[in-house]
């Protein structure tokens, strides 16, 4: 088979995945005071609220007093997953990236499991 005249085919760059919403996220989630109850549907309604584009999973999970937030973006396969995790208990609610090593495809960095029991600093 010949090839065709011409030029070959080019495509344009894939486009860049949506920013995590960081500072909007650690605004919206809830404030739970130290004896409370934290309440899985708020944090779900909090999310809500950020009105996140679609390429963008999210993940709740309750444990026991505690909520569990994941947002994260498809990677590669090769580079660092880019993803947010938070986690809502009583006295405190925290917003934080996992390490880069962390988010290496297989290293478990980016789950809902690393926001209610965060894995240790790596190496």
């Amino acid at each position: 088979m010949s090839c065709p005249d011409g030029r070959p085919l080019t495509f344009a760059p894939p486009p860049e995945p949506p920013r995590l919403p960081y500072e909007e996220l650690e605004a919206k989630l809830p404030r739970v005071p130290r004896g409370g109850r934290v309440d899985e549907a708020v944090v779900r309604r909090a999310l809500a609220a950020l009105d996140l584009r679609p390429a963008i999973r999210t993940e709740v999970k309750a444990d026991g007093n505690r909520v569990g937030v994941l947002l994260s973006v498809k990677g590669n396969g090769y580079d660092p997953q880019d993803c947010l995790l938070a986690r809502v208990r009583p006295g405190a609610t925290e917003v934080w990236a996992p390490s880069r090593v962390q988010r290496m495809p297989g290293e478990g960095g980016c789950s809902v499991g690393n926001a209610l029991d965060p894995l240790p600093p790596p190496h």
